[in-house]
């Protein structure tokens, strides 16, 4: 049996980087993931600290934990913060 409609599309989107899979049951839109940077240079900017914690991105996007933790780890590869401890060191901007 083949694949369904969704999973082709999905599938089209994953390979043509529309959308960026988080692990193994976790895909996200770019333009959502691009959004989140510039939240994260705000929180630095507005906190004065170059660190952020699980619990306060949870508060800066509104999201949960089971998406907060998969979401700092992707950032994380993309250099956009350094995991030290239980924080993130922000990077950049």
């Amino acid at each position: 049996m083949g694949m369904s409609l969704a999973h082709q599309i999905v599938t089209l989107l994953l390979r043509d980087r529309t959308l960026i899979k988080l692990g193994d049951d976790l895909v996200f839109h770019k333009d959502a993931l691009a959004a989140l940077r510039p939240m994260l240079a705000e929180h630095k900017t507005r906190t004065g600290k170059p660190t952020i914690d699980v619990a306060q991105f949870k508060d800066l996007t509104g999201i949960s934990r089971k998406y907060a933790i998969p979401l700092l780890e992707f950032f994380d590869s993309r250099r956009v913060t350094t995991r030290v401890g239980e924080r993130r060191v922000l990077r950049g901007g």
